[in-house]
Protein backbone atom coordinates (compact mmCIF):
# COMPACT_ATOMS: atom_id res chain seq x y z
CA UNK A 1 0.00 0.00 0.00
CA UNK A 2 1.29 3.44 -0.90
CA UNK A 3 2.33 5.74 1.93
CA UNK A 4 -0.13 8.29 0.48
CA UNK A 5 -2.99 5.91 1.37
CA UNK A 6 -2.02 5.54 5.04
CA UNK A 7 -2.31 8.02 7.91
CA UNK A 8 0.72 10.05 8.95
CA UNK A 9 1.16 10.01 12.72
CA UNK A 10 3.35 12.17 14.95
CA UNK A 11 3.53 11.81 18.73
CA UNK A 12 5.53 13.88 21.21
CA UNK A 13 6.03 13.46 24.93
CA UNK A 14 5.17 16.54 26.99
CA UNK A 15 7.06 15.45 30.07
CA UNK A 16 6.60 18.71 31.99
CA UNK A 17 2.82 18.16 32.10
CA UNK A 18 2.99 14.36 31.80
CA UNK A 19 0.96 14.15 28.62
CA UNK A 20 1.44 12.70 25.17
CA UNK A 21 0.49 14.84 22.17
CA UNK A 22 -0.69 12.85 19.15
CA UNK A 23 -1.52 14.26 15.70
CA UNK A 24 -2.84 12.13 12.83
CA UNK A 25 -3.11 13.37 9.25
CA UNK A 26 -5.53 11.20 7.28
CA UNK A 27 -5.21 10.64 3.51
CA UNK A 28 -8.91 11.50 3.12
CA UNK A 29 -11.61 13.14 5.26
CA UNK A 30 -12.71 11.19 8.30
CA UNK A 31 -15.94 9.28 7.86
CA UNK A 32 -18.32 7.33 9.99
CA UNK A 33 -16.01 4.31 9.98
CA UNK A 34 -12.94 6.26 11.13
CA UNK A 35 -11.92 5.13 14.60
CA UNK A 36 -8.93 5.67 16.88
CA UNK A 37 -8.22 3.17 19.65
CA UNK A 38 -5.61 2.86 22.40
CA UNK A 39 -4.56 -0.72 23.15
CA UNK A 40 -5.25 -1.96 26.70
CA UNK A 41 -1.53 -1.79 27.53
CA UNK A 42 -1.51 1.93 26.64
CA UNK A 43 1.48 1.54 24.32
CA UNK A 44 -0.09 1.32 20.85
CA UNK A 45 -2.45 3.52 18.84
CA UNK A 46 -4.71 1.85 16.25
CA UNK A 47 -6.24 3.96 13.46
CA UNK A 48 -9.08 2.48 11.39
CA UNK A 49 -9.77 4.52 8.27
CA UNK A 50 -11.00 3.83 4.73
CA UNK A 51 -10.97 0.08 5.24
CA UNK A 52 -7.40 -0.10 6.55
CA UNK A 53 -5.89 -0.38 10.03
CA UNK A 54 -2.65 1.32 11.05
CA UNK A 55 -0.85 0.41 14.28
CA UNK A 56 1.56 2.93 15.76
CA UNK A 57 3.82 2.36 18.82
CA UNK A 58 3.58 5.37 21.12
CA UNK A 59 6.77 6.90 22.61
CA UNK A 60 5.26 6.62 26.10
CA UNK A 61 2.63 4.55 27.86
CA UNK A 62 -0.66 6.38 28.36
CA UNK A 63 -3.64 5.75 30.60
CA UNK A 64 -6.00 3.15 29.11
CA UNK A 65 -8.82 1.01 30.36
CA UNK A 66 -7.90 -2.57 31.06
CA UNK A 67 -9.43 -5.47 29.20
CA UNK A 68 -10.62 -3.50 26.16
CA UNK A 69 -9.30 -0.80 23.79
CA UNK A 70 -9.93 2.82 24.73
CA UNK A 71 -11.85 4.73 22.04
CA UNK A 72 -10.61 8.25 21.30
CA UNK A 73 -12.96 10.99 20.06
CA UNK A 74 -12.96 11.68 16.31
CA UNK A 75 -14.58 14.59 14.42
CA UNK A 76 -18.12 14.14 13.20
CA UNK A 77 -19.07 14.20 9.54
CA UNK A 78 -20.35 17.76 9.86
CA UNK A 79 -16.82 19.08 10.22
CA UNK A 80 -15.17 20.79 7.26
CA UNK A 81 -13.20 18.64 4.87
CA UNK A 82 -9.81 20.12 5.76
CA UNK A 83 -10.39 19.90 9.50
CA UNK A 84 -11.69 16.33 9.37
CA UNK A 85 -8.43 15.10 7.86
CA UNK A 86 -6.56 15.95 11.06
CA UNK A 87 -7.08 14.16 14.36
CA UNK A 88 -5.30 15.28 17.52
CA UNK A 89 -5.37 14.40 21.20
CA UNK A 90 -3.59 15.11 24.47
CA UNK A 91 -3.34 11.81 26.34
CA UNK A 92 -2.28 11.57 30.02
CA UNK A 93 0.75 9.40 30.70
CA UNK A 94 0.39 6.35 32.90
CA UNK A 95 1.64 6.86 36.44
CA UNK A 96 4.38 4.26 36.03
CA UNK A 97 5.38 5.29 32.50
CA UNK A 98 9.20 5.23 32.23
CA UNK A 99 9.17 7.66 29.32
CA UNK A 100 9.83 10.86 31.23
CA UNK A 101 13.54 11.41 31.80
CA UNK A 102 14.79 13.26 34.83
CA UNK A 103 17.97 15.30 35.20
CA UNK A 104 19.33 18.37 33.50
CA UNK A 105 20.29 18.69 29.85
CA UNK A 106 23.92 18.71 30.98
CA UNK A 107 23.47 15.01 31.80
CA UNK A 108 22.59 14.12 28.19
CA UNK A 109 24.95 11.58 26.60
CA UNK A 110 27.72 13.02 24.44
CA UNK A 111 29.02 11.23 21.33
CA UNK A 112 32.21 9.30 22.09
CA UNK A 113 33.51 10.60 25.39
CA UNK A 114 36.87 9.38 26.71
CA UNK A 115 35.03 6.84 28.85
CA UNK A 116 33.38 5.34 25.76
CA UNK A 117 36.60 4.78 23.81
CA UNK A 118 38.85 1.74 24.04
CA UNK A 119 42.40 2.61 25.14
CA UNK A 120 44.87 1.86 22.37
CA UNK A 121 42.17 1.80 19.70
CA UNK A 122 43.21 2.67 16.18
CA UNK A 123 41.47 5.59 14.47
CA UNK A 124 40.56 5.13 10.81
CA UNK A 125 39.02 7.09 7.97
CA UNK A 126 35.33 6.30 8.00
CA UNK A 127 35.04 6.29 4.21
CA UNK A 128 37.86 3.91 3.27
CA UNK A 129 38.94 2.47 6.65
CA UNK A 130 42.55 3.58 6.16
CA UNK A 131 44.28 3.88 9.53
CA UNK A 132 45.27 7.43 10.48
CA UNK A 133 46.18 6.78 14.13
CA UNK A 134 47.75 3.31 14.50
CA UNK A 135 46.57 1.00 17.24
CA UNK A 136 48.44 1.51 20.50
CA UNK A 137 49.37 5.11 19.77
CA UNK A 138 46.49 6.56 21.78
CA UNK A 139 47.15 4.58 24.92
CA UNK A 140 44.95 6.94 26.90
CA UNK A 141 41.87 9.02 26.17
CA UNK A 142 41.17 12.26 28.03
CA UNK A 143 38.12 14.50 27.87
CA UNK A 144 38.98 18.12 27.19
CA UNK A 145 37.65 20.56 29.81
CA UNK A 146 34.50 22.56 29.21
CA UNK A 147 34.45 25.33 26.65
CA UNK A 148 34.69 28.12 29.22
CA UNK A 149 37.53 26.48 31.17
CA UNK A 150 40.28 28.69 29.76
CA UNK A 151 38.27 31.85 30.42
CA UNK A 152 37.64 30.81 34.02
CA UNK A 153 41.32 30.05 34.63
CA UNK A 154 42.44 33.34 33.11
CA UNK A 155 39.92 35.22 35.24
CA UNK A 156 41.06 33.37 38.36
CA UNK A 157 44.72 34.01 37.60
CA UNK A 158 44.14 37.75 37.13
CA UNK A 159 41.93 38.11 40.20
CA UNK A 160 43.29 35.46 42.56
CA UNK A 161 43.04 36.67 46.17
CA UNK A 162 46.16 37.66 48.08
CA UNK A 163 46.74 38.77 51.66
CA UNK A 164 48.45 41.94 52.74
CA UNK A 165 51.39 39.86 53.95
CA UNK A 166 51.76 38.27 50.51
CA UNK A 167 51.60 41.69 48.87
CA UNK A 168 54.29 42.95 51.23
CA UNK A 169 56.63 40.07 50.39
CA UNK A 170 55.98 40.32 46.66
CA UNK A 171 57.33 43.88 46.56
CA UNK A 172 60.95 44.80 46.97
CA UNK A 173 64.09 42.79 46.25
CA UNK A 174 62.50 39.35 46.42
CA UNK A 175 59.21 40.31 44.84
CA UNK A 176 60.22 39.60 41.26
CA UNK A 177 61.50 36.12 42.09
CA UNK A 178 58.36 35.31 44.07
CA UNK A 179 56.13 36.32 41.19
CA UNK A 180 58.23 34.28 38.75
CA UNK A 181 57.97 31.18 40.93
CA UNK A 182 54.20 31.62 41.22
CA UNK A 183 53.86 32.04 37.47
CA UNK A 184 55.90 28.91 36.73
CA UNK A 185 53.90 26.94 39.29
CA UNK A 186 50.59 28.03 37.77
CA UNK A 187 51.84 27.34 34.26
CA UNK A 188 52.83 23.79 35.20
CA UNK A 189 49.32 23.25 36.54
CA UNK A 190 47.83 24.66 33.32
CA UNK A 191 46.49 27.81 34.96
CA UNK A 192 48.88 30.30 33.41
CA UNK A 193 47.51 33.22 31.45
CA UNK A 194 49.42 32.07 28.37
CA UNK A 195 48.62 28.39 28.76
CA UNK A 196 46.62 26.57 26.10
CA UNK A 197 45.48 23.04 25.52
CA UNK A 198 47.68 21.13 23.10
CA UNK A 199 47.93 17.50 22.08
CA UNK A 200 50.23 15.19 24.00
CA UNK A 201 52.11 12.20 22.55
CA UNK A 202 50.31 8.95 23.27
CA UNK A 203 47.11 10.68 24.39
CA UNK A 204 43.90 11.16 22.44
CA UNK A 205 42.05 14.23 23.70
CA UNK A 206 38.29 14.26 23.23
CA UNK A 207 36.12 17.29 22.54
CA UNK A 208 32.38 17.46 21.82
CA UNK A 209 32.98 17.28 18.07
CA UNK A 210 36.55 16.12 17.54
CA UNK A 211 39.69 14.31 18.66
CA UNK A 212 42.98 16.08 19.31
CA UNK A 213 46.22 14.23 18.47
CA UNK A 214 49.91 14.94 18.30
CA UNK A 215 50.99 14.97 14.65
CA UNK A 216 53.72 12.41 15.36
CA UNK A 217 51.04 9.89 16.39
CA UNK A 218 49.24 10.17 13.03
CA UNK A 219 49.89 8.51 9.68
CA UNK A 220 48.32 8.63 6.24
CA UNK A 221 47.33 12.30 6.34
CA UNK A 222 47.68 15.02 3.74
CA UNK A 223 47.96 18.66 4.82
CA UNK A 224 47.05 21.68 2.71
CA UNK A 225 46.23 25.36 2.98
CA UNK A 226 42.51 26.18 3.12
CA UNK A 227 42.92 29.11 0.73
CA UNK A 228 41.83 27.18 -2.36
CA UNK A 229 40.59 23.78 -3.42
CA UNK A 230 43.68 23.35 -5.62
CA UNK A 231 46.18 23.98 -2.82
CA UNK A 232 49.20 21.63 -2.98
CA UNK A 233 49.22 18.87 -0.39
CA UNK A 234 52.07 17.63 1.76
CA UNK A 235 52.59 14.78 4.18
CA UNK A 236 53.40 17.07 7.11
CA UNK A 237 52.24 20.42 8.42
CA UNK A 238 55.78 21.80 8.46
CA UNK A 239 56.09 21.38 4.70
CA UNK A 240 52.88 23.31 4.07
CA UNK A 241 53.77 26.08 6.51
CA UNK A 242 57.29 26.37 5.11
CA UNK A 243 55.86 26.66 1.62
CA UNK A 244 53.41 29.31 2.77
CA UNK A 245 56.20 31.34 4.37
CA UNK A 246 58.24 31.08 1.18
CA UNK A 247 55.40 32.34 -0.97
CA UNK A 248 54.69 35.19 1.45
CA UNK A 249 58.32 36.30 1.51
CA UNK A 250 58.60 36.10 -2.26
CA UNK A 251 55.48 38.16 -2.88
CA UNK A 252 55.14 41.83 -2.05
CA UNK A 253 51.53 42.03 -3.20
CA UNK A 254 50.05 41.70 0.27
CA UNK A 255 52.66 41.96 3.03
CA UNK A 256 49.91 42.20 5.66
CA UNK A 257 48.52 38.74 4.84
CA UNK A 258 48.46 36.84 8.16
CA UNK A 259 49.88 33.33 8.41
CA UNK A 260 47.33 30.50 8.27
CA UNK A 261 45.62 29.56 11.54
CA UNK A 262 44.33 26.24 10.25
CA UNK A 263 45.34 23.68 7.64
CA UNK A 264 43.03 21.20 5.98
CA UNK A 265 43.64 17.53 6.70
CA UNK A 266 42.58 14.81 4.26
CA UNK A 267 42.96 11.04 4.09
CA UNK A 268 45.89 10.22 1.82
CA UNK A 269 44.10 7.07 0.59
CA UNK A 270 40.70 8.46 -0.47
CA UNK A 271 41.13 12.26 -0.11
CA UNK A 272 38.20 12.44 2.31
CA UNK A 273 38.31 15.54 4.49
CA UNK A 274 39.06 14.38 8.04
CA UNK A 275 39.66 17.57 9.97
CA UNK A 276 42.14 20.37 10.53
CA UNK A 277 45.60 21.13 11.83
CA UNK A 278 45.55 23.85 14.47
CA UNK A 279 48.72 25.85 13.86
CA UNK A 280 48.61 27.72 17.18
CA UNK A 281 48.77 24.55 19.28
CA UNK A 282 50.44 22.29 16.66
CA UNK A 283 47.73 19.67 16.98
CA UNK A 284 45.78 17.45 14.60
CA UNK A 285 42.00 17.82 14.97
CA UNK A 286 40.02 14.85 13.60
CA UNK A 287 36.25 15.26 13.30
CA UNK A 288 34.31 12.50 15.04
CA UNK A 289 31.87 12.01 12.18
CA UNK A 290 34.69 11.53 9.66
CA UNK A 291 36.53 8.75 11.49
CA UNK A 292 35.83 5.47 13.25
CA UNK A 293 37.39 3.81 16.27
CA UNK A 294 36.70 1.04 18.76
CA UNK A 295 34.52 1.77 21.74
CA UNK A 296 34.22 0.00 25.05
CA UNK A 297 30.67 -1.12 24.26
CA UNK A 298 29.90 -4.79 24.75
CA UNK A 299 27.85 -4.94 21.56
CA UNK A 300 30.33 -5.14 18.64
CA UNK A 301 27.57 -6.18 16.22
CA UNK A 302 25.95 -2.77 16.70
CA UNK A 303 29.11 -0.85 15.82
CA UNK A 304 27.53 0.82 12.78
CA UNK A 305 24.73 2.23 14.89
CA UNK A 306 27.28 3.64 17.36
CA UNK A 307 29.00 5.95 14.87
CA UNK A 308 28.11 9.57 15.61
CA UNK A 309 27.02 11.88 12.81
CA UNK A 310 27.72 15.58 12.43
CA UNK A 311 24.16 16.36 13.54
CA UNK A 312 24.68 14.28 16.69
CA UNK A 313 27.71 16.43 17.48
CA UNK A 314 25.81 19.64 16.68
CA UNK A 315 23.03 18.65 19.08
CA UNK A 316 25.58 17.97 21.83
CA UNK A 317 27.22 21.34 21.15
CA UNK A 318 23.90 23.20 21.36
CA UNK A 319 23.08 21.48 24.66
CA UNK A 320 26.51 22.39 26.06
CA UNK A 321 26.11 25.99 24.87
CA UNK A 322 22.68 26.24 26.48
CA UNK A 323 23.98 24.77 29.73
CA UNK A 324 27.01 27.07 29.78
CA UNK A 325 25.50 30.38 28.69
CA UNK A 326 21.79 29.99 29.36
CA UNK A 327 21.13 31.29 25.85
CA UNK A 328 18.71 29.32 23.68
CA UNK A 329 19.74 31.11 20.47
CA UNK A 330 22.76 30.16 18.39
CA UNK A 331 24.21 31.00 15.00
CA UNK A 332 26.04 28.14 13.28
CA UNK A 333 28.72 29.44 10.91
CA UNK A 334 31.57 27.80 8.98
CA UNK A 335 34.72 27.17 11.00
CA UNK A 336 36.64 29.23 8.46
CA UNK A 337 36.00 30.45 4.95
CA UNK A 338 37.92 29.32 1.91
CA UNK A 339 37.59 29.18 -1.83
CA UNK A 340 36.56 25.55 -1.47
CA UNK A 341 33.76 26.50 0.91
CA UNK A 342 32.51 29.15 -1.47
CA UNK A 343 32.55 26.81 -4.43
CA UNK A 344 30.72 24.03 -2.65
CA UNK A 345 27.95 26.38 -1.53
CA UNK A 346 27.34 28.02 -4.90
CA UNK A 347 23.86 27.63 -6.32
CA UNK A 348 23.08 25.91 -9.58
CA UNK A 349 21.65 29.04 -11.20
CA UNK A 350 24.93 30.89 -10.99
CA UNK A 351 24.04 33.21 -8.13
CA UNK A 352 26.81 34.57 -5.96
CA UNK A 353 28.14 31.86 -3.68
CA UNK A 354 27.53 32.55 0.00
CA UNK A 355 28.40 30.04 2.73
CA UNK A 356 25.18 29.10 4.51
CA UNK A 357 24.61 29.77 8.18
CA UNK A 358 21.87 28.61 10.52
CA UNK A 359 20.03 30.72 13.07
CA UNK A 360 18.69 28.34 15.74
CA UNK A 361 16.33 29.00 18.64
CA UNK A 362 15.78 26.10 21.04
CA UNK A 363 12.16 25.62 22.09
CA UNK A 364 12.61 22.43 24.09
CA UNK A 365 16.00 20.85 24.65
CA UNK A 366 14.65 17.52 25.82
CA UNK A 367 11.79 15.90 23.92
CA UNK A 368 10.99 12.34 22.94
CA UNK A 369 8.99 11.81 19.78
CA UNK A 370 7.85 9.15 17.35
CA UNK A 371 6.70 9.31 13.75
CA UNK A 372 5.12 6.89 11.32
CA UNK A 373 7.52 8.33 8.73
CA UNK A 374 10.58 6.84 10.43
CA UNK A 375 12.46 4.69 7.91
CA UNK A 376 12.08 0.98 8.52
CA UNK A 377 15.19 -1.04 9.25
CA UNK A 378 16.89 -2.69 6.29
CA UNK A 379 17.67 -6.39 6.18
CA UNK A 380 21.38 -5.61 6.47
CA UNK A 381 20.94 -3.62 9.66
CA UNK A 382 21.96 -5.45 12.84
CA UNK A 383 19.96 -3.21 15.16
CA UNK A 384 16.17 -3.00 15.50
CA UNK A 385 14.41 0.13 14.23
CA UNK A 386 13.99 2.91 16.74
CA UNK A 387 10.35 3.49 17.62
CA UNK A 388 11.12 6.73 19.44
CA UNK A 389 13.88 9.29 19.44
CA UNK A 390 15.27 11.90 21.82
CA UNK A 391 15.66 15.29 20.18
CA UNK A 392 15.88 19.06 20.49
CA UNK A 393 12.81 20.91 19.21
CA UNK A 394 13.80 24.25 17.75
CA UNK A 395 13.00 27.08 15.39
CA UNK A 396 15.46 27.74 12.59
CA UNK A 397 16.23 29.99 9.67
CA UNK A 398 18.80 29.57 6.93
CA UNK A 399 20.63 32.89 6.71
CA UNK A 400 23.53 34.37 4.79
CA UNK A 401 27.02 34.80 6.15
CA UNK A 402 26.52 38.58 6.26
CA UNK A 403 23.39 38.21 8.40
CA UNK A 404 25.24 35.88 10.75
CA UNK A 405 28.17 38.31 11.04
CA UNK A 406 25.82 41.18 11.86
CA UNK A 407 24.22 39.16 14.67
CA UNK A 408 27.53 38.07 16.14
CA UNK A 409 29.03 41.56 16.00
CA UNK A 410 26.02 43.33 17.49
CA UNK A 411 26.53 44.54 21.05
CA UNK A 412 22.89 43.77 21.88
CA UNK A 413 22.77 40.32 20.31
CA UNK A 414 21.90 37.37 22.53
CA UNK A 415 23.06 34.64 20.14
CA UNK A 416 25.96 32.27 20.72
CA UNK A 417 28.42 31.38 17.98
CA UNK A 418 28.83 27.73 17.00
CA UNK A 419 31.49 26.76 14.46
CA UNK A 420 31.24 23.73 12.19
CA UNK A 421 32.75 22.82 8.82
CA UNK A 422 30.56 23.87 5.94
CA UNK A 423 29.51 20.32 4.89
CA UNK A 424 28.29 19.70 8.45
CA UNK A 425 26.17 22.87 8.31
CA UNK A 426 24.70 21.76 4.98
CA UNK A 427 23.90 18.33 6.46
CA UNK A 428 22.25 19.96 9.47
CA UNK A 429 20.10 22.17 7.24
CA UNK A 430 19.01 19.17 5.17
CA UNK A 431 18.19 17.19 8.31
CA UNK A 432 16.13 20.05 9.75
CA UNK A 433 14.15 20.36 6.52
CA UNK A 434 13.38 16.63 6.60
CA UNK A 435 12.41 16.74 10.26
CA UNK A 436 9.97 19.57 9.63
CA UNK A 437 8.10 17.23 7.30
CA UNK A 438 7.50 14.83 10.20
CA UNK A 439 5.44 17.44 12.04
CA UNK A 440 1.73 18.07 11.43
CA UNK A 441 1.32 20.63 8.60
CA UNK A 442 -0.16 23.23 10.95
CA UNK A 443 2.89 23.03 13.26
CA UNK A 444 5.72 23.44 10.75
CA UNK A 445 5.96 27.24 10.70
CA UNK A 446 5.83 29.79 13.50
CA UNK A 447 6.02 33.56 12.84
CA UNK A 448 8.51 33.31 10.01
CA UNK A 449 10.54 30.54 11.63
CA UNK A 450 10.56 26.90 10.53
CA UNK A 451 10.02 24.31 13.25
CA UNK A 452 12.47 21.43 13.20
CA UNK A 453 13.81 18.52 15.23
CA UNK A 454 17.47 17.78 15.86
CA UNK A 455 18.00 14.21 17.00
CA UNK A 456 20.30 13.66 19.95
CA UNK A 457 23.05 11.09 20.27
CA UNK A 458 21.71 7.83 21.64
CA UNK A 459 24.46 5.32 22.45
CA UNK A 460 23.92 1.62 21.95
CA UNK A 461 22.89 0.08 25.27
Amino acid sequence: MSSHDTPTIYAELLTNIRQLSVAVTLPSPAGGQTRALIAPNGETLHIHHAGTETSFPLPGRVLAQTGAPTTLPTPRSSASSSASQTLSWRLPLAADSPAARSGSVADDPVPWTARDLLPGSAVACRRCAAVVVPGGKAGEWKDLPSENWAEMMDFWHCHKPSTDREDEHEHGANGEGKQKDDHEHLTRRGYGANSSIAAQPGVGMVDLTSFLFCEADCVGLKFSLPSSDAAPQASSSSEVLAGAEGRDSGSASDPTQPPPRMLNIACSACASHLGFFNVAISSVVLLKWQVSCQTSTSHPTAAAAALPSSTDCLAATLIATLSRSGSSKSVVVPAFQSTQNLASSSSSDGDEAVPPALHLWILNSNITYASSSFPSSSSSSSSPPRTKRAAIKLLYKEISQDEADDMLESMTSDVQEVNLPLPAIVAAAEGLRRSSGLLPPAERVFKGWIVGLLDKWEPVS
